[in-house]
């Protein structure tokens, strides 16, 4: 069984042949009976679970920025809404939704179907660019100490290596900056800030 960890993703991806789970508990990893049991119970095809792995990590750091929403009620001619959305006290969708829900006199269903059709929009676009890009991928097999690090691409599930094996993950991430031609210090999330910025640009 190998064990992988991509660039931004909090959970670990066991793949064994063609099948696959994802493990929350980075101690489960030490127990290979446990991930063998767990494999044969609820094991899927790897390229849904990595997918899957994907769409979960991107959907938890989606931000609803109260602001885009109204701006984006605007966009549609839905005046009410938009100043409807400057009363939503979190940019975070869980929170918001349960605002919403509670407080349903206020907001009302069309309002709640805008919301909801925005933040669709913001998961897709954030799992698109996490797509598009290029991440440092460490492998490893299970049991061993020894990691592999790649540049790795992952579109609907499917891997893509980019680079052989690479020695280590600081020159795995040298080697991310290199392509993107940025400073070290430069993080992603910088990155994708920016191309937000010039996305909501475009959309006005």
């Amino acid at each position: 069984m190998k064990i992988e960890n991509w660039q931004d993703v909090d959970e670990h991806l066991v793949v064994d042949n063609d099948k696959a789970i994802i493990v929350k508990d980075s101690k489960l990893l030490d127990n290979p009976e446990a991930l063998k049991t767990e494999m044969q119970r609820s094991g899927k095809p790897v390229r849904e679970v990595r997918s899957k792995l994907v769409q979960k990590s991107v959907k938890s750091r989606v931000k609803t920025d109260p602001i885009k929403i109204s701006g984006w009620f605007d966009r549609k001619h839905e005046s009410d809404n938009a100043q409807k959305a400057e009363k939503l006290v979190s940019n975070k969708p869980t929170h918001q939704y349960k605002q919403i829900k509670n407080e349903m006199t206020f907001f009302g269903e069309s309002f709640l179907e805008g919301f909801l059709g925005f933040y669709g929009l913001e998961v897709d676009n954030a799992l698109g660019r996490y797509e598009h890009n290029l991440h440092v991928l460490e492998t490893q097999e299970l049991g061993s100490s020894e990691k592999e690090y790649y540049l790795a691409q992952v579109k609907s599930g499917e891997l893509k290596q980019v680079t052989k094996n690479l020695p280590n993950r600081e020159i795995a991430e040298e080697e991310l900056n290199k392509f993107y031609q940025r400073e070290p210090e430069e993080t992603q999330a910088e990155q994708i800030q920016l191309r937000t910025s010039e996305d909501d640009r475009k959309e006005e």
